[in-house]
């Protein structure tokens, strides 16, 4: 083991590919290497770093290089630990929203927070139907960014700026990737009365209240609201209770096979399913045979590559978005 760390110690310092950074504000040394184009579609120009294990760096680390800002995805668990090695993509967006509407205070001090970004639309039809006729745009947004107690704090509805186009958080996932935060994202409509297209800051005013303070209860007046509306209200007979579901299916998925998945309510019942996403930032690992409004069917690529990846499979039902994490395993043993 010492003569391993004195080998990685020996590379580390005469390496060509060593250059200065700052992760997470730290300044220290990297060794960056190039990842291939080929295993990623050329959607992203990933690359990987080389650390000393004193280096404290993690997925979800912000790192700056050559005045560009990248952000660590993987982390390799080193059979032999005598360094770090980890992916990383570039930032290709910085998102904003605000974290006191009355004050206007923006996220992370006003930088707001490096994302990757990535278009989903591939991976769904692309639009969506009002009633039975009409089609309607309907892209969707994957968005990465580090897990923090800002971002963790970002709700389902929230509206966010995307180049110059607004978007709606439809499902949070905090799982998948320890250290990172994925939220999935709808296309909305812009509002000029409460977005702040200038500082890409959605929601900045209120429509009712452009300079942005909240109207304010009258002490004198509020206990007679409640009052009056607690004599009022009457429970509505048509609200039905709502039925909890999941979609089930292997989480273990083989090379070659296929397999279907479905959405089952907890009361026995097969709700049905508005829109099936499937997708995954280091792409789809599967080809898509079948959807209707109960199934989805896929088969694995026969690709030994794939082995070890991890993908999603996410259903909209009545609004609401559930995700299912698939393994991609060997197809014998």
């Amino acid at each position: 083991m010492i003569r391993k760390s004195r080998e990685f110690e020996k590379y580390f310092e005469n390496t060509l590919d060593k250059e200065p950074a700052l992760v997470d504000g730290v300044e220290t040394e990297l060794v960056f290497q190039d990842h291939s184009q080929s295993n990623n579609k050329d959607l992203s120009d990933d690359k990987y770093v080389v650390a000393p294990n004193s280096v404290t760096i993690d997925v979800g680390s912000y790192i700056k290089w050559r005045d560009e800002e990248w952000l660590v995805f993987t982390e390799e668990f080193k059979t032999i630990p005598t360094h770090q090695q980890l992916k990383i993509k570039h930032v290709n967006r910085r998102l904003k929203w605000l974290v006191d509407k009355e004050k206007k205070t923006i996220c992370n001090n006003g930088d707001g927070w490096g994302a990757y970004i990535q278009n989903q639309t591939l991976y769904t039809l692309g639009v969506s139907f009002s009633g039975q006729h009409m089609p309607l745009a309907n892209a969707k947004m994957s968005v990465y960014i580090k897990d923090t107690p800002e971002t963790r704090a970002v709700r389902v509805g929230t509206r966010l700026f995307i180049a110059g186009q607004v978007y709606k958080v439809e499902f949070a996932d905090y799982v998948s990737r320890v250290g990172l935060v994925n939220w999935l994202l709808d296309e909305d409509t812009k509002n000029p009365e409460i977005d702040n297209a200038e500082l890409e800051i959605a929601n900045y005013w209120d429509a009712d209240s452009p300079s942005g303070a909240q109207p304010k209860d009258n002490p004198d007046t509020s206990d007679q609201k409640d009052d009056h509306s607690e004599s009022t209200e009457t429970p509505s007979e048509d609200v039905q209770p709502k039925v909890e579901w999941n979609i089930e299916g292997e989480t273990r998925a083989r090379l070659g096979r296929t397999y279907v998945y479905s959405v089952k309510g907890t009361d026995g019942s097969e709700p049905e399913v508005t829109e099936w996403i499937t997708g995954d930032i280091e792409g789809i690992p599967f080809y898509v045979k079948d959807r209707n409004e109960h199934a989805l069917t896929i088969q694995v690529k026969d690709n030994y590559s794939l082995v070890g990846q991890t993908s999603t499979i996410a259903a909209k039902v009545n609004g609401e978005i559930k995700n299912i994490a698939i393994k991609i395993i060997k197809k014998f043993g």
